[in-house]
């Protein structure tokens, strides 16, 4: 992907980063129609309403721009979450927000989800391997809630759990969480989100059984 400082140190201006996040979100509603393999950038460029020769401007190409489109969601789900974690007061509310503002993000974008969804299920580095499915790639993920719990755990917050496993089993549900909200449409992630917050407030709880 290009770097947000081009060569020679300069950095792309407010205009190119907006042009970019509408090239984005062309691609998502194309991808949404018509599916990855069919998602061009003719037709993608359609939809935007620029020439071909634009988004290859602003992106090496299609590997690239699917790439950065995943990138994207990830980076607006982050906007999107830190603000009201970092606002809730104590680790176990802060924990219980990271929960819900996660689903509530997965609520309201489920195009963009579903988009990156064949994006990394299609997606190939040039040996023909996944681009996003390795361990590593999950790792920015779900480092600051691994923090997290272990910060809670540290001033007595928390229970006795391993952190790790306790964020990877959180962040698979939030990850099967996203799988149903693409294959059901009218599924209510509310009422899913107040269930699991309150299975995993009990579940981090002192005392709790193991």
């Amino acid at each position: 992907m290009r770097p947000e400082n081009e060569p020679g140190g300069r950095r792309r201006s407010f205009i190119e980063e907006a042009r970019r996040r509408q090239i984005i979100a062309a691609a998502v509603e194309v991808i949404s129609e018509v599916g990855y393999a069919s998602a061009s950038l003719a037709r993608i460029a359609k939809r935007a309403g620029i020439s071909k020769g634009v988004i290859s401007y602003h992106f090496d190409g299609k590997d690239e721009l699917m790439a950065e489109l995943v990138v994207q969601l990830y980076v607006s789900g982050a906007e999107f979450m830190a603000p009201l974690v970092e606002a809730a007061e104590g680790w176990r509310a802060k924990f219980l927000t990271y929960l819900e503002s996660n689903l509530q993000f997965i609520d309201a974008n489920r195009t963009y989800v579903a988009a990156l969804t064949e994006v990394v299920l299609n997606l190939r580095k040039p040996d023909g391997t996944p681009r996003f499915t390795s361990v590593d790639g999950e790792e920015p993920v779900i480092a600051p809630l691994i923090e997290l719990l272990r910060e809670g755990q540290a001033d007595g917050t928390f229970g006795d759990f391993d952190p790790v496993v306790m964020a990877k089993i959180v962040r698979d549900t939030i990850d099967g969480a996203a799988g149903r909200a693409i294959r059901e449409p009218d599924w209510d992630v509310g009422r899913y989100t107040d269930e699991v917050c309150r299975l995993f407030d009990l579940a981090t709880r002192k005392g709790s059984a193991r």
